[in-house]
C-alpha cells in the first residue's frame, strides 16, 4: 500500500475543500475539520493523527468530542491507512459499543493513459464540460443533481449547506487548483463536475447527473473527459473517492480505476 500517495491525496482533498467554508484546526496530535453549515460525518471529523496506545486514543476522542458537542455534531474520526495503529487494530479502538461504522469509501486511481482512447462510454450525445465561476447558479444545479425528491434515489438527498459552501466558494491555496464543471447536453445542464489538482494529482469530485439523464452513459463520458484534462495537464495520477459496494465504484474499475485503500468513518455514539 503506497502510504505516501494516500497522504498526499488526503493532503490535496483537506486544501482543496477549504474554500467550501471547511475550517481546519491543527490541534498539537490531530486534525479537526468541520463546516458549520453541513452537519454530516463527510464534513465534520478528527484525522491527520496516529497513536500508541488505547490511552493516547481517548485523549484524543475526548478533547475532540468537547469541540464537537460545543458546535452540535458528532464526533467522527475519519480513518486513513497512514494511520497504521489504528488503522490495523480497528476491533481494539472502535468498540462496537462505543462507536459506529457509517461509511466505507473505496479510493481509487488512473494511471493508464495510454489506454484512454480504448474507454468505451456507449454515450450518443455530443457531453461539452463548461467551467464556470457563476457559483450561485453552480450551486443550484448542483442541488438539482441531488435533491431529485425521490427517496429510493441512490445518489441520497444532500445536506443544503453544501449549497452554502458552494455559493461562498475562495480560493484559499497558489498550490491546489479548483474547477468546476457544468456538463451539457445542447445548452442545457444536465450535470455537474469539479477537479481538485496539483502538479501531481488529479482529483474527480461530485461527478452528478440529473435524474432524468442517468443509465445513459453520460457520467462515463464526463468521466473520460476528465482523464483527458489531466492528461493535458501531464499529470499522472487521477484520484477519485466513492463508497464502497456501491455502483460507481464498480464502473470505475471497468474504466480502468484501480483500488489503492479503503478508508472508514466511525461515529461516536
Amino acid at each position: 500500500m503506497d502510504l505516501k500517495l494516500i497522504k498526499d491525496i488526503y493532503d490535496i482533498h483537506i486544501k482543496g475543500f477549504e474554500g467550501l467554508d471547511f475550517n481546519v484546526i491543527n490541534k498539537n496530535n490531530y486534525e479537526i475539520a468541520y463546516n458549520e453549515n453541513i452537519k454530516d460525518c463527510y464534513s465534520n471529523f478528527i484525522s491527520n493523527f496516529d497513536v500508541n496506545n488505547k490511552e493516547d486514543f481517548c485523549s484524543i476522542i475526548d478533547d475532540a468530542n468537547k469541540f464537537f458537542n460545543s458546535i452540535n455534531r458528532k464526533t467522527t474520526v475519519y480513518l486513513i491507512p497512514y494511520m497504521k495503529e489504528l488503522y490495523y487494530n480497528k476491533e481494539k479502538y472502535f468498540n462496537k459499543e462505543i462507536f459506529e461504522l457509517v461509511s466505507t469509501e473505496v479510493w481509487q486511481i488512473y494511471t493508464d493513459f495510454d489506454k484512454l482512447d480504448k474507454i468505451m462510454t456507449n454515450c450518443n450525445f455530443n457531453i461539452i464540460l463548461e467551467e464556470t465561476t457563476d457559483m450561485k447558479q453552480y450551486a443550484d444545479a448542483v442541488m438539482q443533481c441531488y435533491q431529485s425528491g425521490d427517496e429510493a434515489d441512490p445518489y441520497g438527498d444532500l445536506d443544503d449547506g453544501y449549497r452554502q459552501g458552494y455559493m461562498n466558494y475562495k480560493q484559499i491555496y497558489n498550490d491546489v487548483k479548483v474547477k468546476f464543471y457544468y456538463i451539457k447536453i445542447n445548452n442545457e445542464i444536465v450535470g455537474t463536475t469539479q477537479g481538485v489538482y496539483n502538479d501531481n494529482l488529479y482529483g474527480i469530485y461530485s461527478l452528478a447527473i440529473k435524474k432524468d439523464y442517468r443509465k445513459k452513459g453520460i457520467g462515463k463520458e464526463v468521466l473520460k473527459k476528465q482523464l483527458e484534462i489531466c492528461k493535458d495537464k501531464n499529470i499522472q495520477i487521477a484520484y477519485l473517492q466513492t463508497e464502497q459496494n456501491f455502483y460507481p465504484s464498480k464502473m470505475y474499475r471497468k474504466l480502468g480505476f484501480r483500488d489503492l485503500c479503503e478508508v472508514y468513518y466511525y461515529i461516536k455514539k
